[in-house]
């Protein structure tokens, strides 16, 4: 699973409260839900108010805050937020309370890199990455209730992870297999998926902490508070398997072409330039295309081919396999009439989608130790350390040595699925 990112922002909605009804930005002010402080701006922030307050307690805190009550307490009203976040990846989810989001980025970005789009729309933000999105949001949580209580954690390495600090964010980065150890002090009151009745229930069975939980067997906990002790023992222990939700319709990508000299440039290469600047942009929002049109435009009835793949595809070499062919198709079924009157060839890249693992040729021509290509030896090896000596047939059970099948089979999937192969050239059957 990607890595979340889950975003929790002090001063964004007062922030945004300001701008729409053209306040006075050097006032104090706070934003509550019903008698519960939402947000405060930093002014209010550094008189005392903190999220969560009572309006009492903030008034008490900072007399001259303006309170402003809102009917959404959602981060649906954070539009600022998202909209900058939208320029960097689709997978944006607004969290149902609080002023908080998910997000799914590309791991090559830094929190420190987002939050430089945000320049100005916040006080401060706790960050989190983990692979859990319970987690994630869990642990900013946590992060802002110490902030709150001035007890800034120490930056630096941990035995779990990477804490970072900077002037407006805090960031926790928890390393993958590390998440029951992180979160094992946190107490049940963050387990934010359960209703609060749920919740007082397990404080009364005696559980306090994360940890008291991780060592209860599931029949146990089962008997306890029934169904609820799978998804809970899986919370606690960073087994998360929820993804990020795409905030807006999944966009599409369109590229046109224009061709000056039909008969001399109707070739693929004329398709390349435009090709690479669609294989960046979706490396660079860790996305890829299921969906392929190209339309051929000009003095006559335009003609449309479209193709599908099974898995989003967004390497520079597997996008031009498939979009060469289709276009080769193309362009030996039209006449020559025809082809002499194409002015413009127009690429629509749509089904965008999240691209789960780096793709990679499982018959790369590197050779590893068993005499088969490395990254299919190193694909089969992992299996059987996770499922077993069992799960895989090699050949002679000491031999060590990869029945052809295997190899044949994957030659042929070159064939259909281009997706596996990163170069020009797949391997010879």
């Amino acid at each position: 699973m990607s890595c979340v990112y889950y975003f929790k922002f002090i001063g964004a909605r007062a922030y945004q409260e300001k701008v729409n009804r053209k306040l006075d930005p050097n006032m104090p002010l706070a934003v509550c839900f019903q008698n519960s402080i939402l947000d405060c701006d930093e002014h209010s922030f550094k008189d005392g108010v903190r999220p969560g307050d009572t309006v009492r307690q903030a008034k008490l805190a900072s007399p001259l805050c303006r309170i402003i009550q809102v009917s959404d307490p959602t981060s649906n009203g954070l539009k600022h937020i998202l909209d900058a976040f939208a320029a960097l990846t689709p997978f944006i989810e607004p969290d149902k309370e609080g002023c908080g989001v998910f997000v799914e980025v590309p791991k090559d970005k830094l929190p420190a890199e987002i939050l430089a789009l945000l320049d100005g729309m916040f006080h401060i933000a706790i960050v989190t990455k983990a692979r859990s999105k319970f987690l994630a949001k869990a642990s900013s949580i946590w992060m802002a209730q110490k902030l709150f209580q001035s007890r800034k954690p120490a930056p630096g390495k941990k035995p779990w992870g990477h804490v970072e600090s900077g002037a407006n964010y805090i960031s926790i980065d928890i390393k993958p297999g590390k998440e029951a150890v992180y979160c094992a002090g946190m107490p049940i009151a963050l387990l934010w998926p359960l209703t609060p009745d749920m919740i007082s229930h397990l404080y009364t069975l005696g559980f306090s902490t994360f940890k008291d939980l991780q060592q209860t067997p599931a029949n146990r906990l089962a008997w306890q508070i029934g169904d609820w002790a799978y998804p809970v023992l899986d919370w606690v222990n960073g087994r998360d398997r929820s993804q990020v939700k795409p905030l807006y319709p999944k966009p599409s990508i369109e590229k046109t072409i224009t061709v000056e000299n039909p008969m001399d440039a109707l070739t693929p290469q004329i398709l390349e330039p435009a090709l690479r600047e669609v294989s960046e942009q979706l490396i660079q929002s860790g996305t890829g295309f299921k969906h392929l049109t190209i339309t051929l435009s000009g003095a006559f009835k335009p003609v449309v081919r479209e193709k599908k793949s099974v898995r989003p595809v967004c390497m520079f070499e597997p996008l031009k396999t498939i979009v060469s062919q289709l276009f080769e198709e193309m362009v030996s079924e039209l006449s020559h009439e025809v082809l002499c009157r194409v002015s413009s060839v127009l690429l629509t890249f749509e089904d965008i989608d999240r691209v789960p693992v780096t793709q990679m040729s499982l018959g790369e021509s590197n050779r590893g130790a068993l005499g088969v290509p490395a990254s299919l030896e190193l694909a089969l090896t992992g299996i059987e350390q996770k499922y077993g000596d069992s799960a895989l047939i090699w050949g002679h059970k000491h031999s060590k040595v990869f029945k052809p099948e295997i190899l044949r089979r994957e030659r042929m999937l070159a064939f259909w699925d281009p997706v596996r192969f990163t170069k020009t050239q797949v391997p010879a059957s």
